[in-house]
């Protein structure tokens, strides 16, 4: 009886303990849940959390941009590929002095038609064809211009093809850096639009909260909630906008560069505008604008391709030799197998209806066009470089009048909204005052990429480009 009892003692003992430990628990878990839940259920529906900007490791910096252009952008390698035809141009021009050697081979067999002998079996035979007197010859011909004046017009037109190709890929190459360039500061300026609306995400989130808090003191009204809630929308839409755009300009690089656009870029240094007096900078844009260039190129292309045309009029002296040799002379019992001959032949040109005349025709008048492209390419360099000299010292001027409006109107909304606190100011100042802010760093943001463009574009009319590939070793031919 007394080990029944003991059992039993210890069998309420051991449930007593355990729906206390069980209780303890549950209401354990009721606390934390209830204390982790309210400061949601405090922030009520304008709750909104941002996901922090991720990138990949793959970091990118502005020159591998540029190298990666280079290597996989398909302008350029189609470019390329137009510079390695106009090559070979010259070789058709040297091989019009270049020998001609060429070898005939005839292996054939000699046949002798012999009449039939009759018989009572093929009395309708015709005449017998019987195959013998195997031959074979062969013959080595050599012809050899002494005397070809259009070869060396016609070597210096593809000499000039060939430069100004060369030209074309290095304004297609600077022109592609330049949008490399351009796409990349692009990149970085949203990422820079992205921390500036954060910002005012978070500034618009502080005034709602503060707000809320006012209107369940009864310190505000329902008017000023509407306000500040509308303001936080219209941040959170800001911010959703700038990430939206961040994807659509890293994808622009991104095809540019050839590569994938999950990448991360590195902030280089600013493009600035360094003092150099506008005459200088219109002399080096005419030593080095591969635009320009290319079409003065052109133009000395199409003189010595008329030059070419004009040569035709001139004689030409060829020198020609040959050997020939024969196996079998069953046929030609009374000459030789094996002999020589040699001569020279001269062409004289009297009249070759009108092809050469409109071809002479056509190459002047291409040699004209090209004159009037360079001399209107020059005054159109000139006058770009002109406005983008201007436009640039009218933005560094812009952007700095842009910052410290930016910095007035970070105050302003600092010192209104600790009035708001203290109850001077409304909800409506308090909003004025932020959209003020929003809109000073939006401008401020885009007057610094429009700097940085206008800069840059500066910079490839000026060659500055032409001469980052000659340093990046890329150009190994100017």
């Amino acid at each position: 009886m007394k080990i029944r009892s003991c059992i039993k003692y210890a069998d309420r003992y051991i449930y007593k303990y355990s729906i206390k430990t069980i209780l303890i628990i549950v209401f354990a878990a009721v606390y934390f849940t209830a204390s982790f839940l309210s400061p949601i259920a405090a922030k009520g529906a304008y709750a909104f959390y941002l996901k922090p900007i991720k990138h990949s490791t793959g970091l990118i910096t502005l020159n591998e941009a540029y190298m990666l252009a280079v290597n996989r952008n398909g302008t350029i390698k189609a470019a390329k590929e137009n510079y390695y035809r106009s090559t070979l141009l010259k070789w058709s021009a040297v091989g019009m002095v270049l020998p001609d050697i060429s070898l005939k081979y005839t292996d054939q067999r000699m046949h002798e038609n012999s009449a039939p002998v009759p018989t009572e079996f093929t009395p309708l035979m015709g005449n017998i064809f019987l195959f013998f007197f195997p031959n074979y010859q062969y013959s080595f011909d050599l012809n050899e211009p002494l005397f070809n004046v259009g070869a060396i017009p016609a070597y210096m037109a593809a000499e000039n093809t060939e430069k100004s190709s060369k030209m074309s890929l290095n304004n297609v190459s600077a022109g592609t850096l330049y949008n490399v360039a351009v796409d990349y500061y692009t990149v970085l300026n949203d990422i820079s639009l992205i921390k500036a609306d954060h910002k005012t995400f978070e500034e618009a989130k502080a005034h709602l909260e503060l707000t809320t808090a006012k209107l369940n003191a009864g310190l505000a009204i329902i008017t000023d909630l509407l306000q500040a809630k509308s303001q936080f929308y219209a941040a959170k839409q800001e911010l959703i906008s700038a990430k939206n755009k961040l994807k659509s300009d890293k994808a622009a690089l991104a095809s540019l560069m050839g590569v994938s656009r999950h990448f991360m870029v590195v902030k280089p240094k600013q493009p600035l505008f360094k003092k150099t007096g506008l005459r200088k900078l219109i002399v080096l844009a005419y030593n080095n604008n591969p635009g320009l260039k290319s079409l003065k190129f052109a133009q000395k292309s199409a003189s010595d391709q008329t030059a070419y045309y004009e040569s035709q009029y001139i004689p030409k002296i060829n020198f020609s030799a040959s050997y020939n040799a024969l196996s079998n002379s069953h046929f030609i019992p009374a000459g030789s197998t094996n002999f020589w001959t040699a001569g020279a032949t001269l062409t004289m040109p009297i009249f070759q209806g009108a092809n050469r005349i409109i071809s002479i025709e056509k190459t002047r008048s291409e040699a004209n066009e090209a004159m009037y492209d360079t001399l209107q390419e020059k005054r159109n360099l000139k006058s770009q470089v002109i406005s983008m000299f201007y436009n640039v010292k009218s933005l560094k001027s812009q952007v700095g009048t842009l910052r410290h409006e930016e910095k007035f109107a970070s105050k302003n909304f600092t010192l209104v909204e600790e009035e708001f606190k203290a109850g001077v100011a409304t909800s409506v100042d308090v909003v004025t005052a932020l959209a003020e802010l929003t809109r000073a760093r939006h401008n401020l943001l885009s007057a610094k990429l429009d700097y940085y463009e206008s800069v840059l574009d500066l910079k490839r009319l000026i060659g500055s480009f032409k001469r980052k590939l000659i340093d990046m070793k890329i150009d190994k031919f100017n």
